[in-house]
């Protein structure tokens, strides 16, 4: 197998103050390892989750067997010109990446990096 970088720009998304909204969703199938999300914001606070789904309809929140949340990739973020994170993604056949604003209307610019296996 080749393992290759790939990068997916999941769009820029408009979140008003206290508003949920949801990155364009991807196929996942062949991610490999750790993963990075490039975040860059203009307003607000904001937390991010990785969403999960089997058929790219219906989607979930995963979490663990004592019913904590998993897919966390930031929490109340402020502004910044660029943050790389990097965390664990849940796998599963079609992720997605949920953003809620917590303070004011902002807008979202979301790089997903990972490593996937051909």
């Amino acid at each position: 197998m080749t393992s290759l970088l790939s990068r997916k720009h999941l769009g820029v998304d408009i979140a008003a103050d206290g508003n949920t909204t949801y990155t364009s969703s991807m196929d996942f199938w062949r991610c490999q390892g750790d993963a990075t999300v490039f975040i860059s914001s203009t307003a607000g606070r904001i937390t991010i989750t990785q969403q999960v789904s089997i058929d790219d309809v219906n989607w979930y929140s995963p979490i663990d067997t004592a019913a904590a949340p998993l897919g966390t990739v930031a929490t109340l973020l402020t502004v910044t010109t660029g943050t790389y994170v990097s965390y664990s993604p849940i796998l599963a056949p079609f992720i997605r990446f949920k953003i809620v604003e917590n303070l004011a209307a902002t807008v979202v610019n979301l790089i997903f990096i990972f490593r996937e296996e051909r």
